[in-house]
């Protein structure tokens, strides 16, 4: 039996185990630069994007990339041209990223920041669909958000939430969502709208106005809907 049992034990330890697997951090990418070019990311000098992000553009979902301490760069596609930057800041596991790339101001620099996604506050209303507002353009003045005809966001700024850290949180919304209208503030003047908006209950959305007053082709004012989903 001691026999035996020294053979299993000498089998089991020959059999490598299974390396293990990388904690995961998760990042959503948001180009709303208007005047901005294309630009290619990278994680330190290392190119993480497959294609160019023109302006306007996002990621579809958030990308789970390995944990870690790393600046987030995006280059002028095909050049070594810095159009903007996160500095080096730690990515957690199991956190969840969005980077945030817009314009200081009409026909100005651009320049990028992150913030964490907290979606601890779904738990708290699971009946209810959670948005955010990012107002995007540089040359458009303050804006209201209307969600089915009511009034749920005033006075909003370009770029607010840069600077106010509550502006970046998830708020409950209507169970159903069926327009979504940005109006001049304090006028009845929509300049960019989605109507039969396909809402999910209990999910998170950012609500973003990008583009540019008089703007056409890609930089055409309008209203974009970004899911957070990994």
């Amino acid at each position: 039996m001691t026999a035996i049992a020294g053979m299993l034990s000498g089998c089991l330890k020959s059999v490598d185990p299974p390396p293990p697997v990388p904690a995961k951090t998760y990042i959503s990418v948001m180009h709303l630069a208007p005047t901005a070019p294309f630009v290619d990311v990278f994680f330190d000098n290392t190119k993480v994007s497959n294609t160019p992000f023109g302006p306007g553009i996002t990621t579809e979902a958030y990308n789970a990339v390995d944990k870690g301490a790393f600046a987030v760069k995006f280059k002028k596609t095909g050049s070594d041209s810095l159009v903007a930057e996160v500095p080096q800041l730690q990515y957690d596991s199991l956190n969840y990223y969005t980077i945030f790339v817009y314009n200081v101001q009409a026909n100005g620099p651009a320049q990028a920041v992150r913030f964490k996604d907290d979606f601890s506050g779904l738990q708290a209303n699971p009946g209810k669909t959670y948005y955010r507002f990012f107002h995007a353009s540089p040359n458009t003045g303050a804006v209201d958000l209307y969600i089915n005809s009511v009034k749920v966001d005033s006075d909003r700024r370009h770029a607010d939430n840069t600077m106010h850290g509550s502006l970046n949180q998830f708020l409950p919304a209507s169970s159903v969502i069926n327009s979504i209208q940005v109006k001049l503030a304090g006028a009845d003047s929509v300049i960019a709208s989605i109507n039969n908006a396909d809402l999910l209950v209990s999910s998170a959305y950012t609500l973003y106005l990008k583009g540019l007053d008089g703007g056409t082709g890609s930089n055409q004012l309008s209203l974009g809907i970004l899911r957070a989903a990994d």
